[in-house]
C-alpha cells in the first residue's frame, strides 16, 4: 500500500508538470479540450511561436513517458510481488481515481472555480459560466470515473493471470 501511495505522489507530480507544460507551451491545442465558452473566448489569441510549440510537445511527451513509466512500473511490481488479482485491482483503483479525484478537486473545483487562476492568466475568460460553475462537466467526470474502475479491472484481470 505505502509503495502504491508513493506512486500515486508520483503520477500527481507529473500531471500537474504536465498541465503547466501544456498552459504554458501548448495553450492553441489545450484550448480545444476546454468547454465551449472558453474556446469561443481564448480563439482570438495569437499563435504562439512554433519554438515555443515544439519544446512544449517535447516537455509533454516526456511528462507522459514519465506517467506511462509510474503505470507500467506499478503493474511490473504488482506482477513481481506476485499480487493477487484484488490487490492489483486496488492498487490501479486508487492511482486512476487518485489522479481523478485530484483533477476534479485541484483542477477543476479549487484552482478553476474557487481561486480563479485561469482567469488570471487568461483574462478573456472572465465572466465564462465554466468559470464559475463548478460540474460544467460533471457528466464526462462521472463517465471517466466509472471508466477508470473498468480499467483497473481489466489490468488486474490481465496482470493477475501473468
Amino acid at each position: 500500500m505505502k509503495l502504491t501511495l508513493i506512486l500515486l505522489a508520483c503520477l500527481l507530480i507529473l500531471f500537474v508538470l504536465f498541465m503547466v507544460v501544456t498552459i504554458a507551451f501548448l495553450l492553441r491545442i489545450i484550448i480545444k479540450t476546454a468547454p465551449k465558452d472558453v474556446q469561443e473566448r481564448l480563439a482570438g489569441r495569437p499563435a504562439q511561436p512554433v519554438w515555443k510549440t515544439v519544446v512544449g510537445v517535447v516537455l509533454a511527451l516526456i511528462l507522459l513517458a514519465g506517467i506511462a513509466g509510474v503505470l507500467i512500473y506499478a503493474g511490473y511490481d504488482a506482477v513481481s510481488a506476485d499480487m493477487p488479482f484484488v490487490k492489483i485491482f486496488l492498487r490501479f483503483l486508487i492511482l486512476f481515481e487518485g489522479y481523478k479525484i485530484f483533477d476534479m478537486v485541484v483542477f477543476d473545483w479549487l484552482l478553476l472555480t474557487k481561486l480563479n487562476v485561469y482567469v488570471r492568466f487568461f483574462p478573456e475568460v472572465e465572466g465564462c459560466e465554466s468559470m464559475e460553475k463548478f460540474g460544467f462537466n460533471l457528466k464526462s467526470q462521472i463517465i471517466k470515473i466509472i471508466a477508470f474502475a473498468g480499467l483497473a479491472a481489466v489490468i488486474a484481470l490481465v496482470l493477475s493471470r501473468i
